[in-house]
């Protein structure tokens, strides 16, 4: 049975519960700004491919100019943006038993550093992390696996100790492209046949990680 001490964290959807929040400010511009109304939950099913899907979405489909509404949203989702967006139940006890472990917690998101680490300060949650990659690095999106091998080649981190933890098929693809193990996170109880683990919550994830 393998040990994981070394966990790689996607962020939206995975630690934190984003995308209603997203999703209802994403259904709110639509129907004051463009008069156009959504199914939220439509929209969350968006955003949880991913946020820059449902803009692509959004352009496609209502002919909505992308930059204009980026502009409309980053403004409103800066408002009160750490009461609406929590970690999910029983994160921070598996970051805290994976620290006490001797193992390290990583974060590979698309998000912008500026946000992530408001949401991270607001719940004391910023030294859980060795190090955290950000839209800002530069690295290409996940399912290229280029930022995951940074990691490991940076922090000299054994592959097999290693294991990917997301919300989203990318996340398990970019973990897949480069052998290593994958964990597909998904409170719902969605199954991804490609990772090699699937969990509802964080208490089977402690069982899985096996460190002693």
């Amino acid at each position: 049975m393998h040990t994981f001490k070394y966990i790689i964290w996607d962020f939206d959807g995975t630690l934190f519960n984003t995308y209603p929040h997203i999703a209802s400010i994403i259904t709110e511009i639509m129907k004051i700004n463009f008069n156009i109304d959504l199914n939220r939950n439509q929209v969350q099913e968006w955003c949880e491919t991913s946020v820059r899907f449902c803009f692509d979405k959004l352009r496609s489909d209502y002919n909505i100019n992308k930059s204009e509404f980026q502009d409309l949203f980053s403004k409103k989702y800066m408002v009160n943006l750490e009461s609406h967006q929590t970690p999910f139940p029983g994160v921070k006890e598996i970051l805290t038993y994976i620290q006490k472990k001797g193992g390290k917690n990583f974060i590979v998101t698309h998000r912008e550093s500026f946000t992530l680490f408001k949401l991270l300060n607001c719940y004391n949650m910023e030294d859980f992390f060795e190090k955290a990659i950000t839209n800002e690095d530069g690295f290409p999106y996940k399912p290229d696996p280029t930022s995951f091998l940074y990691l490991i080649n940076e922090f000299q981190i054994a592959k097999e100790k290693v294991l990917a933890v997301g919300d989203r098929k990318i996340d398990i693809q970019t973990a897949n492209a480069i052998n290593i193990k994958s964990c597909y996170f998904s409170p719902k109880g969605k199954i991804y046949d490609l990772a090699d683990f699937n969990i509802r919550n964080f208490i089977e994830l402690k069982e899985i990680l096996n460190l002693q």
